[in-house]
């Protein structure tokens, strides 16, 4: 089950994830059924279940903030128009006041995306080499790997056919360095080297395994004892071959990638709407987020397009449980009694503040939003009163009385002033006193 697993940092979860799917998989095989496809469709479910209580937290708190639209536009109201910092300031602490009192977060929605995250990357990096996870599907592969590799400057040979198709296998560039630097026919079966050959050949369509018998005899032979039992794990429904990216051609592999397009868009479509309480932020986030689905959706479809369609199978099935579970706690939301639910979430949110209370000495904890704002006054306060400082030190330090007469003589000495106009009137009576002065 050790193949070249991936992951990075990630790699202990998509190790884990691998444990499951291969259960998984066991469990079906001794049912009889020996099929990757079913395997991947009942594993996106559990895993689509196992999040359901994030989905569902982040839904509840849309849900109270809908609830609520009529408090927090009563706040919005008040300071309409009041652009001044105080009022901002006092406008963001009665919202987070509100938010309080009713255990709202604002950053749900985003915690419940960025958990789901490294799941995803991780369930990726799973089904894109299969064999390293699944025990079954590698014992397919492990005699042709082995068949390969005894013959006598196999590297060379296999290196060429993995550098001619390097577009569609993954971390080719890496296996094509160790056959170059370390594979030779005497120690490659014990080494690093297999696990490379045995990731390739689980990527190979049909097409691709029987070019592969010209390696010679033993290999076709061993290709040909394996290949009703590859067939059978790889195929699906309407023969799709799920080892095959199904491309732009209009074959019954197409609808994989047309259904991970059209799920993954209807799983964001139904998704609750945080509402924005007039904060113009939100409502540009929400354009953003209106813009990303049309983005992430089309992104699914051209991943699906190109990569073996065993992944675009995961991503399609994730999107329809996604979609499905919204509609679900859509309506569940929809006919329960919100009176009661933000009731309790008042009672809750009263409870975890009275604790939060006890622990930093009676002093609420201020929202990250807040923090900004005051931060923000502060910083303009000390900045304008060291200007204040430096600029009027200067002007009362460079002052003198001299310093004021020169100035104002050169400063009057050329000017014209308008026949009539008070400016010549002034001057007048200003040049009258400075020649009494000087009698």
């Amino acid at each position: 089950m050790l193949l070249t697993q991936q992951g990075g940092l990630l790699k202990p979860l998509t190790w884990l994830m691998g444990i499951i799917i291969n259960a998984m998989y066991n469990l079906f095989a001794h049912m009889g059924v020996e099929s990757i496809g079913l395997s991947i469709i009942v594993f996106t479910l559990f895993i689509r279940l196992v999040l359901i209580p994030l989905n569902y937290k982040s839904t509840k708190s849309s849900k109270i903030q809908q609830f609520l639209q009529p408090e927090f536009k009563k706040i919005q109201k008040k300071y309409k128009g009041k652009k001044d910092q105080a009022s901002m300031l006092a406008q963001q602490k009665e919202t987070s006041e509100l938010q309080r009192k009713y255990g709202i977060k604002m950053t749900s929605g985003c915690l419940t995306a960025f958990i789901q995250f490294p799941i995803l990357i991780s369930l990726y990096n799973m089904m894109s080499n299969l064999p390293a996870y699944i025990v079954k599907i590698k014992s397919l592969y492990s005699p042709i790997a082995d068949a390969i590799m005894k013959n006598p400057g196999w590297a060379s040979s296999f290196t060429k056919f993995v550098t001619e198709n390097s577009k569609q296998f993954a971390r080719a560039t890496e296996a094509v360095k160790y056959f170059s630097a370390t594979a030779t026919p005497t120690d490659a079966t014990t080494g690093q080297a297999v696990n490379y050959v045995i990731d390739i050949l689980g990527k190979c369509n049909p097409s691709q395994l029987e070019y592969l018998k010209e390696f010679g005899p033993k290999v076709a032979n061993e290709i040909s004892n394996n290949m009703d039992g590859i067939s059978r794990v790889n195929n699906f429904v309407l023969g799709i071959n799920l080892s095959e990216a199904p491309g732009l051609k209009l074959t019954w592999a197409l609808l994989i990638p047309i259904a991970s397009f059209l799920f993954q868009f209807l799983s964001m479509k139904v998704m609750p709407a945080t509402p924005t309480n007039g904060d113009p932020q939100m409502e540009a986030q929400q354009k953003s987020m209106k813009v990303v689905m049309y983005i992430m959706s089309g992104f699914s479809f051209l991943l699906a397009v190109s990569v073996p369609a065993a992944l675009g199978l995961y991503w399609a099935m994730g999107g329809f449980v996604a979609f499905v579970t919204s509609v679900i706690l859509n309506k569940y939301f929809d006919n329960a009694d919100m009176e009661a639910i933000v009731a309790k979430a008042k009672e809750k949110a009263e409870i975890k503040y009275k604790k939060e209370l006890e622990k930093n000495g009676g002093k609420p904890k201020k929202s990250f939003m807040e923090r900004m704002m005051e931060q923000g006054s502060e910083q303009d306060e000390a900045a304008q009163s060291k200007g204040m400082s430096q600029y009027g030190g200067a002007r009362l330090k460079n002052y003198s009385s001299s310093t004021s007469v020169k100035t104002n003589e050169a400063s009057t000495k050329n000017v014209s002033y308008k026949p009539g106009s008070i400016a010549a009137k002034a001057n007048a009576l200003k040049q009258y006193n400075e020649k009494g002065e000087n009698k």
